[in-house]
């Protein structure tokens, strides 16, 4: 995988950082749950990230492409990458 680790762990860490302040400061907050849900998607990529399985489809085993992980690094699934191209636009130029 050309994924710089170490640029990724770094960034997935900050992002935890900065999801954990907001859940501190923003407790009755109506988006409290998506926080959340996304405080741990980021935590279980730091996780597959610290035991090798980083980048691998969580159902089938296959690898998600690098590009894809350096956009979305807490994508799961190639099943989520199939969504999320449903929302792909193409230029107008």
């Amino acid at each position: 995988m050309n994924l710089d680790v170490e640029k990724l762990y770094t960034e997935l860490r900050m992002t935890q950082i900065e999801l954990e302040a907001t859940l501190r400061v923003k407790r009755s907050s109506k988006i409290h749950h998506y926080i959340e849900a996304e405080l741990s998607d980021v935590e279980e990529s730091m996780r597959r990230l610290e035991n090798g399985q980083f980048g691998t489809c969580e159902l089938s085993g296959e690898l998600i492409p690098a590009d894809i992980l350096q956009l979305v690094p807490t994508i799961k699934t190639k099943k989520d990458l199939e969504h999320m191209q449903t929302f792909y636009r193409k230029s107008l130029h």
